[in-house]
């Protein structure tokens, strides 16, 4: 497990890294439900149905210190480093809790469907007074639904949410990163991947939302190769 350490205040950026997904077997098609859009995107996620046999990825720690550690890639090269500078379009939203005065920014790196599910990679940074460090939880109000994100495709009136084979909140059951494990200070960042059932129907964009954030309009939906189509070729 990555190690982590306290982050000075003065540290406005954190490189991280994260483990990459490509090679993980990710096989099994999830369940999507009919979108309730007025309700917002603060449902449970979505549970993977009981009879899938495939073999289920850990979350990803996504942890806060200023440059992490992964797993080398499928081509046994470095691992990938994320800098929320790379971001291909962000939204900020204020902290939706009493305690801490401050604003979240999140970054939106990527969305790769992969076979029968899609992969999603943020970066959470938030900029707040107090002098301490908390988790992505913590700064949410200690709510873990208003953290994650979830996909609405507003086109077909449909929802999906995170992946889940039963299980709570950081568990090794919900597919995505720790969010009360990891501690980060004012202006560091912390990784955060998803994983999600791929879209049902025929479309290239859908949109991410974020509890009590704007949300992400028309993210293109890129095609990466599906996690067993990559793990044979690394192995010829």
């Amino acid at each position: 497990m990555t190690q982590l350490r306290d982050v000075p205040l003065t540290r406005r950026r954190a490189a991280l890294a994260l483990t990459a997904l490509a090679a993980l077997p990710l096989a099994a098609c999830g369940v999507t439900e009919q979108a309730d859009f007025e309700d917002g995107p603060d449902s449970p996620a979505a549970e993977v149905p009981e009879e899938s046999d495939a073999e289920q990825p850990s979350p990803s720690d996504g942890g806060g210190e200023e440059q992490q550690t992964g797993a080398d890639d499928a081509s046994g090269g470095a691992p990938e480093v994320i800098d929320p500078a790379d971001a291909v379009d962000t939204i900020s939203y204020t902290l939706p809790t009493d305690e801490i005065d401050g604003t979240m920014t999140v970054g939106l790196h990527h969305l790769i469907q992969r076979g029968r599910t899609m992969e999603l990679l943020l970066t959470y940074t938030p900029e707040f007074r107090e002098s301490g460090t908390f988790s992505l939880w913590e700064l949410h109000g200690g709510n873990h639904s208003n953290v994650p994100p979830a996909l609405f495709d507003r086109e077909n009136l449909k929802r999906y949410d995170i992946l889940r084979d039963g299980g709570t909140w950081d568990s090794a059951e919900i597919w995505n990163s720790k969010q009360a494990e990891h501690k980060l200070a004012s202006g560091d960042t912390q990784a955060y991947w998803a994983t999600f059932a791929a879209p049902e129907d025929d479309i290239d964009t859908i949109n991410i939302a974020i509890p009590g954030a704007p949300e992400f309009e028309d993210v293109p939906i890129a095609q990466g190769a599906a996690a067993d189509d990559a793990t044979a070729e690394g192995g010829e």
